[in-house]
């Protein structure tokens, strides 16, 4: 790092001698000649010659400049020599993990795997000593709401705006989404160890490489560190559920998992390498994308359907109603506060609520909106498919009737009765009395979705 920085100390010395006596045209071919500053009245531009003096059309301007920027290098030398290569430079271990995930060797604000690091909040960038135990900037906000502000994107992973591992270290690194974090403690073997005099836990991955996550604990009021040294408290950049909460790794001699926390409390960070595709890696051994349960029955397409219905608490809650095309629940549906009820399909394309195929386009498909990217509405198909492929009976669950589905492979999922939207333009299917059936429905109607993952 040294004998860069003392090359490039003399490169930038060449260059403020040479803006100082000598005046340079490069050719397009390569050539150059160069003139002493004295001698040189003016100069005319001939796009046939293609010479170009840093994009200015006379020499004073383009003189000026280049002191402008050689006088900006001079500043920057003055002060790199002070600088510590460990604030920006950062390692990274690759544990042989399915998704390809890189992860830190270090918590952000430490130099040493065994260091703590810095406390932060979920979504603030700035680390801190007070974590209320209620409060905080994003404590008590609605995913929803938190997509709108584009405080989390469409996976529900925070933004890099307010992603602390990005900020402090740079665009090459994030905080690790939820699917990440259950790689981690799920496909790589771990120990409870003491290092250099701090106890936590030590991932191995499948190809030998290893990572130690000290057991920082967290902070809450003004009460200090938490369980600090037998407990490890790690933030993701996924949101909870919920208004409240955020998912983390939960570390101690015991046990090791992912779970929740509040926001509001103070938590170390371990950052991971940002991938090219933004898309998470979804590895269906982890029943869960972007906090939601989806059940593999086993089918043809391989298709992939959530366990709850949107709005739902638990399987056996039936959840929100909607009308077709909107991403907010409603507690009346009428053809006055209807968004789209009235207008004709083709003014529905031409308005892009959906497709030339009368399908509904995303940004207006309440599973994608509320539970993220990853879900949509199912089409008839995959209703279809459901029924063909699947034993089907009539069950009370928590006192709610509906059907138990039974997949190929022996696995359930229970629907609640009554009626579910498809995404081609106004049809859904009616689950009751031991019969399907799909038909149409007037598009201000409000029914339940049940989504699927998108493949």
């Amino acid at each position: 790092m040294k004998k860069f920085l003392l090359a490039f100390a003399m490169l930038i010395a060449n260059i403020v001698a040479m803006a100082q006596s000598q005046f340079y045209v490069i050719m397009k071919d390569g050539s150059g000649t160069s003139f002493p500053e004295s001698v040189v009245d003016s100069l005319t531009f001939n796009d046939i010659n293609g010479a170009k003096i840093y994009g200015f059309k006379d020499l004073a301007n383009s003189i000026a400049q280049l002191r402008r920027e050689v006088d900006s290098l001079k500043k920057v030398m003055s002060t790199i020599s002070s600088i510590d290569s460990s604030e920006f430079m950062h390692e990274y271990v690759n544990l042989g993990l399915p998704s390809g995930t890189l992860w830190a060797t270090c918590n952000v604000g430490a130099k040493k795997p065994e260091n703590f690091g810095l406390y932060f909040q979920w979504g603030v960038t700035e680390a801190g000593l007070n974590f209320p135990q209620q409060g905080g900037k994003w404590y008590s906000t609605s995913v929803s709401e938190l997509r709108s502000k584009g405080v989390i994107d469409s996976y529900l992973c925070l933004t890099p705006e307010y992603d602390a591992a990005s900020v402090y270290w740079g665009d090459d690194w994030c905080m690790p989404s939820k699917q990440e974090m259950w790689e981690l403690v799920n496909l790589c073997s771990h120990k409870w160890v003491e290092q250099n005099g701090v106890n936590g836990i030590e991932f191995t991955g499948s190809n030998g490489n290893s990572i130690f996550l000290p057991c920082a604990g967290f902070k809450r009021g003004t009460e200090g560190t938490v369980l600090e040294g037998t407990r490890g408290y790690y933030m993701s950049a996924s949101s909870g559920e919920d208004t409240y909460t955020a998912a983390q790794i939960y570390l101690s001699q015991e046990s090791v998992s992912v779970g929740t926390l509040n926001r509001s409390y103070g938590r170390v960070i371990r950052p991971v390498r940002r991938k090219e595709s933004h898309k998470p890696y979804i590895d269906t051994r982890f029943p869960e994308v972007n906090g939601h349960v989806f059940v593999d029955l086993g089918l043809p397409s391989k298709t992939l359907w959530a366990e709850t219905n949107v709005g739902a608490s638990k399987n056996s809650d039936r959840g929100n109603l909607f009308a077709w095309g909107e991403t907010a629940p409603k507690d009346s549906f009428t053809e006055e506060n209807s968004k789209w009820y009235g207008l004709e399909k083709d003014e529905l394309v031409k308005a892009g609520v959906m497709d030339n195929n009368y399908i509904l386009n995303l940004d207006f498909d309440a599973a994608y909106v509320n539970w993220g990217a990853s879900w949509k509405i199912p089409s008839q198909a995959d209703f279809i498919e459901l029924y063909e492929n699947c034993k089907h009976e009539t069950v009370e669950r928590d006192g709610v009737t509906g059907w138990l589905f039974t997949g190929p492979n022996k696995k359930t999922l229970f629907f609640p009765y009554g009626y579910y939207w498809e995404n081609h333009y106004g049809w859904r299917d009616e689950i009751s009395n031991n019969q399907e059936e799909n038909w149409g429905s007037p598009v201000y109607k409000g029914h339940y979705v049940r989504p699927i993952l998108i493949k």
